[in-house]
C-alpha cells in the first residue's frame, strides 16, 4: 500500500505541470525539440519573465534540463514520463 501512495504522489506531483495552460503550452513546444525562451515566446502569448519563471520551476521539478549554446540557453525536456505524457495526449487529441 506504501508503494501505491508513493506512486500517486509521484503522478500528482508530475500531473501538476500539466494543470496550468501556460506550463502545458510550453512542454507542447519542447515536446520534439529543444527550444529558448525566444523561440517559445513566437509560438505562444506568454510573456518573457513568465516563460522564465516557468521554465525555471520545471528545470527545478526535473521535468526539463537546459544548455547554453553560445549565449542563449536552451531548454529540453528531461522527463522520459513526460515526453510519454505529451505523446499520449497529442494521439488522444490528435493534434
Amino acid at each position: 500500500m506504501n508503494e501505491m501512495i508513493k506512486r500517486v504522489s509521484e503522478i500528482s506531483e508530475l500531473m501538476k505541470s500539466f494543470s496550468n495552460k501556460d506550463k502545458l503550452a510550453i512542454l507542447c513546444f519542447l515536446w520534439n525539440e529543444e527550444k529558448n525562451v525566444s523561440e517559445i515566446m513566437t509560438c505562444t502569448d506568454i510573456s518573457q519573465s513568465q516563460i522564465s519563471q516557468y521554465l525555471w520551476k520545471m528545470k527545478l521539478e526535473w521535468i526539463l534540463d537546459c544548455e547554453k549554446k553560445w549565449k542563449e540557453v536552451f531548454y529540453k525536456i528531461s522527463e522520459p514520463k513526460v515526453l510519454d505524457l505529451i505523446s499520449a495526449m497529442k494521439s488522444i487529441f490528435k493534434s
